[in-house]
């Protein structure tokens, strides 16, 4: 029986996406690119993730998978080599951490300052949709501009302290091989080329520059473009995985059968299901919708909140 499809659910300027773009290359891996809205509304994409608006997801079959520390997860247990974690339980740990400085510490100022310093190359709608997003309300466009000042001299220690982890000549973050870590690294000085071209990137951090050359030429895979509706057609055609033996109760008193919401810990955008299973490790929520069928969209427990949905 032939495998199911990979299918990345992105958009071109997405820096999580390219984080799953580079390891569906890493691994050599075919998949198919269903190009989505950058913004809400979301209408072929949210109905597969259960309400759920953040980029990317990946989808197999009837089985979608949220949030890149998941999907990059998936990927590496169904692709083992090359690994996505080449280095000892130590380094690893160490290398998480970095993962997390960089998407959030490093990333988050830095998309700030380049989307601000470029704001009107976006439509109204998208700064009223990251604003909503957050929980905050909608800014003039002119506050957005004269936010990029205020966080450049948040960005730029950033960016020197990642010019000092990669000046001691090594080739990749950890050492020998590439690992995760370069990948979530790479969104950083990625995003601030993509959005305001080659000369974002201070000229004077030459060693990130030779490392972000040989991270972009691992390249994506071999991708292939695929409509929405194709998608959906693929969920529909499929039945979700079967699934092992969960928690029978989760810490916040939920069992599974429930009705449930499952959001970031940092935005409020639920997902919103029926309790599938549930561990110390993932989410699993059982949906079934017009559009799709019968589904099992998957979170990681980690960074995400767990809640009865109140009717």
């Amino acid at each position: 029986m032939t495998a199911p499809a990979l299918v990345l659910h992105h958009y071109d300027f997405s820096n999580y996406s390219e984080k799953v773009r580079l390891t569906l290359g890493l691994k050599g891996l075919a998949w198919h690119a269903v190009t989505i809205p950058a913004w809400a509304p979301k209408p072929d994409y949210t109905p597969l993730t259960a309400g759920y608006r953040r980029t990317p997801a990946l989808q197999i079959g009837a089985d979608v998978y949220c949030d890149t520390a998941l999907i990059c997860a998936l990927l590496d247990e169904r692709v083992p080599a090359p690994a996505l974690w080449p280095v000892s339980a130590g380094e690893r740990a160490l290398g998480e951490a970095l993962v997390y400085w960089a998407e959030h510490a490093l990333f988050r100022p830095l998309a700030l300052y380049i989307t601000g310093l470029h704001a009107r190359r976006f439509p109204p709608e998208f700064h009223a949709d990251r604003a909503r997003l957050h929980g905050k309300p909608t800014p003039a466009i002119e506050a957005v501009e004269a936010a990029a000042g205020r966080y450049w001299p948040q960005v730029l220690p950033g960016l020197e302290r990642l010019e000092r982890l990669l000046g001691d000549g090594r080739r990749w973050v950890l050492g020998e091989a590439v690992s995760l870590a370069d990948f979530a690294l790479y969104e950083a000085p990625w995003f601030l080329e993509t959005i305001g071209g080659s000369a974002a990137l201070p000229a004077a951090l030459t060693a990130t520059r030779d490392w972000v050359a040989r991270v972009a030429a691992i390249g994506h895979g071999r991708p292939s473009a695929l409509g929405a509706g194709e998608a959906l057609a693929l969920a529909r055609a499929a039945t979700p995985a079967p699934l092992a033996p969960g928690d029978a109760t989760t810490p916040e008193g939920i069992t599974p059968g429930e009705r449930v919401s499952v959001r970031p810990l940092d935005q409020d955008a639920p997902a919103v299901g029926r309790l599938a299973r549930c561990d110390a490790e993932r989410i699993t929520l059982a949906v079934d919708g017009p559009l799709t069928g019968p589904l099992h969209v998957h979170f990681p427990r980690v960074g995400y909140r767990l809640s009865r949905q109140r009717v």
